[in-house]
């Protein structure tokens, strides 16, 4: 069940050029659809009240190619700034409506509606504590997609480019609340042909 005490924002991380894949990730083939709409599904059932999605060089095809209807589509026009640089861009698009947002690169499959429940959940009961990005982790291992809450923004706003949202956690780590999991799924990214093919593979959906 969604925790609506909660208004949790998906931004989707598309703005990539996906040169090893060879084709746009967010247009992969994922089981009869778009992997894009794949991961805005996951977001959906797992909580998430809005959906923005960052696109960049492949704007055009990924609009053209996947059901984006009720998405919040957003153009990063320097995506060769980094990741960095769409995480803001998704960021200064919240309003004080959301409580938190979740950053999601979009070539991460395998992460569950469970996964993202349990962030929102763990954020609803920890909010008045100092903890202001939570983490779902594996046997140990940090994951996608991270929570942040809305009210830390600023701390991502300031970095600049060849910086990534890693200085931020490392930079705040006591306010970093790690949410444990039995999905493997969160570690999973996909970024060549056979990393997808495995993935493909893996996913139990």
């Amino acid at each position: 069940m969604n925790n609506p005490s909660i208004t949790g924002a998906a931004i989707i991380l598309a703005a990539g050029d996906s040169a090893r894949m060879g084709k746009p990730k967010a247009l992969l083939d994922w089981h009869g659809r778009p992997l894009l709409e794949h991961v805005l599904d996951v977001a959906k059932q797992g909580g998430c009240t809005k959906l923005f999605v960052v696109l960049g060089k492949h704007d055009d095809a990924i609009r053209a190619g996947a059901n984006l209807e009720g998405v919040n589509v957003l153009l990063n026009t320097e995506p060769e700034r980094g990741q960095v640089s769409s995480i803001q861009l998704g960021m200064q698009s919240l309003d004080f409506s959301t409580d938190c947002c979740l950053v999601w690169p979009v070539d991460c499959p395998l992460i569950e509606p469970g996964d993202v429940r349990a962030l929102i959940d763990t954020y609803a009961a920890t909010r008045a504590s100092l903890m202001r990005i939570l983490m779902p982790v594996y046997k140990g291992e940090r994951g996608h997609p991270m929570l942040v809450d809305i009210g830390f923004r600023q701390p991502f706003m300031e970095l600049q480019q060849g910086q990534t949202a890693r200085k931020v956690i490392e930079d705040n780590h006591t306010q970093v609340r790690e949410v444990a999991t039995d999905n493997p799924g969160v570690l999973v990214d996909i970024d060549t042909p056979e990393e997808y093919e495995a993935a493909l593979k893996q996913w139990q959906g």
